[in-house]
């Protein structure tokens, strides 16, 4: 233990002296942004999912954020979940949880501090199941939100009315918010994002959805009804009324394991074959057990589209005219499963002259940095694929000089 105490504490040191220094002012407002000469404002949103690390983020997940805000120059990133990985401190003493959630945390954010350092690009955030898989007896939700809250590039907040009363197995849901944008004038706003906390996992042992009072915040709080787009973690549970039954060697099919009369048998699904669809489905979603009328929510309320994570090798899109359209995007980071043609992340641009839709689209890994023709690229994405975390100490001893020497990497 004492050993383990002091690599902990060598961790902490090196990740303070590492740790860029803070912005002496929060961001500002968000809004439209309109060059001069322009004949229209936009919007440029980067989603990453489930970045999903534990202690020690995978550096090529940190260089690629780095990379795209410096290349895409967006106006926010949103994380949707499972930014960091907890578990492995459920079972350690309160102050060790305490300090191995706070580093992990920590060096997540290190990569976002250097962006609004560096670039002026602000970031929000909301949980997902294993974010505070360490227990909530530990590091509670509130406690672990805390920690980002010191970040001056964080935007997000906790709104007592959306998540008070939200009780489930894993505690309360929390840092649920709505978010601004103003249109390029300044003077009016003309967007809203709305942030949900879909929770961890519910009374019966399977993933916990949003609740009922965030489902009365949203309607009380959409009183304007801007035009809007929505982000949380865990998909709804109406992607069971969208999804269609197949046969196993169908096109698309995947399989899925269900009981019947007590006795698990197998049987197929897949995304159904019409022009308002598109990406993959590579494995079953994974949503809520329960439903509190959240999706209908949504669409009554006139949001465009919600984003998820979670499911981390889906990448469909249903885009409706008279619903708000369901968007799975894949996971960016390498600290859990995933397929080495998806990991990546998705952009969402809005235009402030036609506010009633959106462009999106998915950048991986292989796509943004070329890796086809570039063996030492390739061989450090495969690295990252087959061992994750762990990866990042060889990383730095190997493939980082390579790369800078032969002017493939720039840092």
């Amino acid at each position: 233990m004492k050993r383990f105490v002091s690599i902990l504490a060598a961790l902490a040191l090196c990740l303070c002296l590492a740790a860029p220094a803070a912005a002496d002012a929060a961001p500002a407002s968000l809004k439209f942004n309109k060059p001069e000469g322009a004949t229209d404002g936009t919007f440029k949103i980067i989603q990453v999912a489930d970045p999903q690390d534990f202690i020690l983020s995978c550096q090529i997940t940190q260089d690629f954020i780095y990379d795209l805000a410096k290349t895409e120059k967006p106006d926010l990133f949103v994380l949707t979940g499972d930014n960091v990985s907890t578990g492995g401190a459920s079972k350690l003493p309160k102050f060790l949880a305490k300090a191995l959630v706070w580093l992990s945390v920590q060096n997540l954010m290190h990569v976002f501090d250097r962006v609004y350092k560096e670039f002026g690009i602000p970031m929000t955030m909301v949980y997902g199941n294993h974010d505070n898989e360490a227990g909530p007896s530990k590091v509670s939700r509130e406690e672990q939100f805390e920690m980002y809250k010191k970040h001056k590039c964080f935007l997000g907040y906790y709104d007592a009315d959306a998540d008070g009363g939200t009780e489930d197995e894993q505690g309360q849901h929390y840092g649920t918010h709505k978010l601004a944008i103003k249109n390029s004038a300044g003077d009016a706003d003309a967007f809203n994002i709305w942030m949900f906390d879909s929770g961890s996992y519910d009374i019966g042992g399977g993933y916990s959805c949003v609740q009922q009072p965030q489902v009365d915040w949203f309607n009380s709080a959409n009183t304007a009804r801007l035009p809007s787009i929505a982000f949380q973690h865990i998909i709804v549970k109406e992607i069971w009324d969208i999804l269609e039954d197949a046969a196993q060697g169908d096109p698309g099919a995947i399989p899925r394991k269900i009981t019947v009369d007590g006795e698990e048998v197998t049987t197929y699904i897949k995304l159904p074959d019409a022009p308002n669809v598109t990406g993959g489905l590579r494995e079953v979603p994974g949503p809520g057990g329960r439903n509190f009328g959240q999706y209908q929510a949504l669409c009554d309320g006139g949001v465009l589209a919600l984003f998820v994570g979670h499911d981390h090798v889906n990448t469909y899109q249903f885009k409706y005219t008279d619903k708000t359209d369901l968007v799975n995007s894949p996971c960016t980071g390498f600290g859990s499963y995933g397929d080495i043609d998806l990991r990546g992340a998705r952009i969402i641009t809005l235009k402030e002259s036609d506010l009633t839709t959106y462009e999106t689209s998915l950048v991986s890994f292989q796509t943004f940095y070329y890796f086809t023709g570039h063996p030492l690229r390739d061989a450090r994405l495969k690295m990252y694929q087959s061992m994750g975390t762990p990866a990042t100490l060889l990383d730095w001893l190997s493939f980082k000089p390579l790369l800078w020497v032969l002017g493939l990497f720039d840092k």
